[in-house]
């Protein structure tokens, strides 16, 4: 059982279908002084009202309908309207381990300084039933991992006071997502602890579980296809990252080189540089091809 205060950030939108699930196992964590934020993004479907039901049934229960401002701007919204010593982010489909918490404090305890915590998930169908297929790579922190790919899911991810307080400081317009700003900024600022362990089962749908692969060739064009979904948005937010945090000489050093890779003459440093990494040999190469014939940014 816990004493420092711990709030979960939960964003909504028209989650009527696995929202009381998720919050139930929310209530059953072990970790005892927990407060739960909800802000609904403007559902149209009878999200609101079973957030009102359970707002008026639990005092830990914060809820806030609010206008649609889109799922990251809703969950820096949340960071802000936080307080608790430790922080973290939470999605309305998934389930939760009871120790969930517990595991994720116990490692953010041990630090000095921000940090962020984030672990590996277990993946369950649309109805909660764990899939075969399960992935457990071992990831690696790093800045350089960081400004091309987020190895951190959202709804694993906690922080403590300090680390929150950085990024709620300085949120961005630009960022592709919350977790993967998150990621960036921790690796620039503080730690980042990747737990290979998982406590979470993460739902996946129709719309969000990697296909069946065509062989190798079928792979390597599916892979390619999902790096290139973020061209634009990537270089939006690596920008504004320049602009809002500045300071540590290598790693601007490598936010600029990955920035004139938009232009041919700058393609080559971030092909042959091996501070920049994906956390797949695969991914890598095709990230650095994509780089090279101007496809990444």
């Amino acid at each position: 059982m816990g004493t420092k205060k711990v709030q979960i950030l939960m964003s909504t939108y028209n989650g009527e279908r696995f929202l009381a699930e998720q919050i139930e196992s929310l209530l059953r964590q072990t970790w005892g002084n927990l407060e739960i934020l909800i802000r609904d993004d403007g559902s149209k479907d009878k999200t609101p009202d079973i957030l009102r039901e359970f707002g008026a049934k639990y005092n830990n229960i914060i809820v806030y309908l609010e206008g649609n401002q889109g799922v990251s701007r809703s969950f820096f919204e949340l960071l802000r309207k936080s307080d608790a010593d430790y922080v973290a982010f939470c999605d309305q489909d998934d389930i939760w381990l009871e120790e969930k918490i517990e595991v994720a404090v116990g490692r953010l305890q041990k630090e000095k300084g921000p940090a962020l915590y984030c672990s590996n998930k277990i993946l369950v169908d649309s109805k909660g039933n764990i899939m075969d297929k399960q992935d457990g790579r071992r990831r690696v922190p790093g800045f350089g991992n960081a400004v091309v790919e987020c190895i951190c899911t959202g709804c694993t991810a906690v922080m403590n006071r300090e680390m929150a307080d950085i990024i709620k400081a300085r949120t961005p317009q630009r960022a592709i997502l919350h977790d993967w700003w998150s990621y960036l900024v921790a690796s620039y600022v503080g730690k980042v602890i990747f737990d290979e362990g998982a406590y979470i089962k993460y739902r996946q749908h129709g719309g969000n579980v990697v296909g069946a692969r065509a062989g190798f060739l079928g792979e390597i064009r599916l892979k390619a296809a999902y790096l290139r979904k973020s061209r634009g948005r990537l270089y939006g937010q690596l920008s504004e990252f320049a602009e809002l945090y500045r300071g540590d000489r290598k790693k601007d050093a490598l936010v600029d080189m990955v920035l004139a890779a938009r232009h041919f003459a700058g393609r080559g440093k971030v092909f042959f540089n091996r501070q920049i990494y994906r956390q797949s040999r695969l991914d890598g190469i095709i990230m650095r091809m994509l780089f090279l014939v101007g496809r990444m940014l």
